[in-house]
């Protein structure tokens, strides 16, 4: 995992000599006067696209940075203690939006007729000329964030900040000075608008309009956040500073916490009763990560055996992780074939899930689908490797896909916990307590194992009937001998 993370950050290691958090720091209060300006810089972008912070980049921490992270946290569930953030705040909000940022490979494009820069994702933007040749038009083909670059005298750049005005509905916000404007408005058809003029040269100015519909207000936020009157400087990530240790402090502590799968203790995908006449084998559950035929499971499912199959084809192990129980499976002669799509945020307390699988095989057949809930954010013992939802979990589920309400896979099941173990040390029995491998983590999986995963922003809610149509095309039985 630690090789993982390196090669995610890659893009955006800086060189510093600060000193690095340890595991045992990750709990101690969090003091912002302990990163460089290029890490706070680098948090504020990360807050900024999680939809918390509103201010600039500009690598001071004040107010509003703080109270960004502050909402962050009580977002994420991570515990104040004695009312002071723990360092773990600012490293779990760099492992939530790393991979965003070097997927969308956001960096800085530098507008030189204007000497004026901002942060876009430039794997995903493409730019035109516009039909008239007066404005440089930039897209996000991930989303609906939309940029355009213009320039002219005064009135042309006091016609476009009227035009935000006059077609604003909410959320007015203006800024007027002698050699800057600012105008950011909420319009119809649920999008904002955000205008900025600087005042180039005597008589010209230049004008940057970012609009994005509500889905991407962080992407929005961070572009806006991020504009300079000249070069700027990239978002950076210090390799060697406490941010980056944090992080891999918190990804190893992780991998420590992750119970392991033991015969006896309630782990699902133990082998069922098997059909007579065959010999005893162990089933469980898998579902589509790419086109090629790669399957998502668990390890416990298909990380030792001799022979797998997925719906009765062929298939081989090409990766495994024992500490997170995870594995990925290759069937062959697939394309084609209907994958998921992973949430791009973390599964909220109390947000509906469903789950799929193929339950006690022998005794049931066809995929089963049930209904629940997340009611926790961490695993047994504050393991934050994990959730805990209360969807009915059997043996055989396990390895199946947790969705959220708009079909994105926000986990992966993994156990449910031992009803008759509690029951012996607490004498009473536990109801629907099952645990699901969190997307995150399985995100980052399939990132080391060279998958890139599909991740999309919340969109419509799926009506119950789509929600089953969808996880029966993706989500398939996995035999194990």
């Amino acid at each position: 995992m630690r090789a993982l993370l390196s090669a995610g950050l890659l893009i955006f290691l800086g060189v510093c000599s600060a000193s690095a958090w340890t595991r045992s720091e990750l709990v101690e209060p969090f003091r912002a006067s302990d990163l460089t300006s290029q890490e706070v810089r680098f948090l504020q972008a990360a807050l900024a696209l999680d939809g918390s912070y509103l201010g600039m980049i500009d690598g001071k921490w004040g107010a509003g940075s703080a109270s960004a992270l502050q909402a962050y946290a009580r977002k994420s569930g991570i515990d104040f203690n004695a009312g002071e953030l723990p360092n773990l705040a600012p490293v779990a909000l760099v492992v939530d939006e790393i991979k965003t940022i070097s997927d969308g490979g956001w960096s800085r494009y530098y507008f030189d007729f204007a000497d004026l820069s901002f942060l876009s994702p430039q794997k995903t933007m493409s730019s035109h000329v516009s039909a008239n040749g007066l404005t440089l038009d930039f897209d996000d083909s991930a989303s609906t964030l939309s940029i355009s670059l213009t320039s002219g005298d005064i009135g042309r750049a006091v016609a476009m900040h009227r035009y935000a005005l006059d077609t604003s509905v909410s959320n007015l916000y203006t800024v007027r000075k002698d050699h800057l404007l600012i105008t950011s408005a909420r319009v119809s058809g649920g999008k904002t608008l955000y205008v900025r003029s600087d005042r180039i040269r005597v008589g010209e100015w230049s004008t940057i309009l970012v609009s994005a519909q509500d889905r991407d207000a962080g992407r929005l936020a961070l572009v806006t956040a991020s504009i300079l009157p000249h070069r700027g400087t990239e978002l950076d990530l210090p390799e060697y500073g406490e941010l980056y240790t944090g992080v891999m402090a918190f990804l190893d502590e992780a991998k420590d916490l992750s119970p392991k799968p033991r015969v006896g203790e309630g782990t699902v995908g133990e082998k069922p009763p098997a059909p007579p006449g065959e010999d005893e084998g162990g089933t469980g559950t898998g579902f589509a990560v790419a086109p090629d035929g790669k399957i998502l499971t668990n390890n416990h499912v298909a990380g030792d055996c001799r022979k797998i199959t997925v719906d009765g084809s062929p298939a081989k192990l090409i990766g495994k992780d024992e500490d997170f129980d995870l594995a990925l499976v290759q069937v062959e002669n697939v394309s084609g074939l209907k994958s998921v799509t992973f949430a791009a945020k973390p599964a909220s307390l109390n947000a509906d899930v469903t789950i799929a699988g193929y339950p006690l095989a022998g005794l049931l057949s066809g995929l089963n689908v049930t209904r629940g809930s997340v009611t926790s954010i961490k695993g047994l013992g504050g393991d934050g490797s994990r959730m805990q939802i209360s969807a009915p979990v059997q043996p055989g589920n396990s390895g199946g896909p947790v969705v959220d309400a708009h079909g994105h896979v926000v986990g992966v099941v993994v156990s449910k916990l031992d009803a008759k173990l509690v029951q012996d040390a607490i004498g009473d029995i536990p109801q629907n307590v099952n645990f699901a491998i969190r997307g995150e983590i399985a995100k980052l999986f399939l990132y080391q194992n060279g998958v890139t995963p599909q991740t999309s922003d919340a969109g419509e809610q799926i009506a119950p009937e789509q929600m089953g149509k969808m996880l029966t095309s993706v989500t398939h039985f996995v035999t194990c001998e």
